[in-house]
């Protein structure tokens, strides 16, 4: 075995006593990297009486169901698949009136992503 096979070998299984494992990109079907939406600010609330409501689209389907935000909070997501090229939209309920559109956006890759329509205010973090 050559020394840097072993010093591999050693490594991994290091870090595998540890109970960490190596991070692999995953790639999606047209072999791009996978991305994910991690987390989401809310700078400015669209509603005024009361929480936002808000949920997620991607070309219409809904991705995540309505989480509760309000002025200042800043939530981890759980890990939400996106696809690089699909435009995400971050829309706010309003039973029994319409839902409001706070914004569109085309995922171009990892980032962040302002939604500023309807007088609301919030980022999107994309991983």
């Amino acid at each position: 075995m050559s020394s840097i096979v072993r010093v591999l070998a050693v490594a991994t299984l290091g870090v595998s006593s540890m109970g960490l494992a190596p991070v692999i990109a995953q790639a999606s079907a047209d072999g791009t990297q996978a991305l994910k939406i991690t987390r989401i600010k809310c700078h400015q609330q669209e509603d005024n009486t009361g929480a936002d409501d808000i949920y997620l689209t991607v070309d219409g389907t809904v991705i995540m169901n309505e989480v509760q935000f309000t002025n200042g909070d800043d939530k981890d997501i759980s890990d939400i698949p996106i696809e690089q090229g699909k435009v995400l939209t971050v829309m706010e309920g309003d039973f029994p009136d319409d839902d409001d559109n706070l914004g569109a956006k085309r995922i171009g890759g990892a980032g962040t992503y302002e939604f500023t329509d309807d007088g609301a205010h919030y980022t999107v973090t994309v991983g």
